[in-house]
């Protein structure tokens, strides 16, 4: 028993360096802050678009270890973190289309077509993420840890498929 936990604690350790680590990584690129520029909100939000997948397997990773270790309290908060991850990300979407519309004629005309291009992409892919983020968080909240997990002990035994003489199921006498 002592392993299985030792071995949720390195893979909490790990899920959680697959989410902070890369956000570190953006936020130091994004360095200095320029909040109030539209420009540089919307190359950052942009490129958060495109690293947002390692983050979301670091979450995945933390809310399985947590359904099959049966911690309540993990799943719970990994599903809190989830859902206001998903109205950040729908906060951040919001900005950046309004930024969009902002920025776009400041490229030659030969280059509008591909920020346009790389924009829906962006917006593509921050809707998907939030969509996960949301599953993510409903797993967070949902019912018994032990439901559908095959490694959990069940007192109750499945019926048996052989049927008996009578014609009767064998788990249903």
């Amino acid at each position: 028993m002592e392993t299985n936990r030792s071995l949720a604690r390195a893979g909490y350790l790990l899920a959680s360096l697959l989410v902070v680590l890369p956000l570190f990584d953006a936020t130091m690129q994004a360095w200095p802050l320029h909040v109030s520029d539209e420009r540089w909100r919307f190359q950052t939000l942009g490129a958060v678009s495109n690293l947002l997948l390692v983050p979301l397997l670091g979450l995945l990773l933390a809310a399985t270890i947590a359904s099959l270790a049966g911690d309540r309290r993990v799943k719970r908060v990994v599903g809190s973190i989830c859902g206001i991850l998903a109205l950040v990300m729908v906060a951040f979407s919001v900005l950046f289309v309004t930024d969009y519309f902002q920025v776009r004629t400041a490229p030659p005309p030969k280059f509008q077509h591909i920020l346009a291009v790389a924009t829906a992409a962006a917006v593509v892919k921050n809707v998907l993420s939030i969509i996960a983020l949301l599953l993510l968080s409903r797993v967070g909240f949902g019912g018994s840890t032990a439901r559908g997990n095959p490694m959990a002990g069940s007192s109750k035994k499945p019926p048996s498929p052989i049927t008996a003489v009578g014609g009767t199921r064998s788990g249903s006498l």
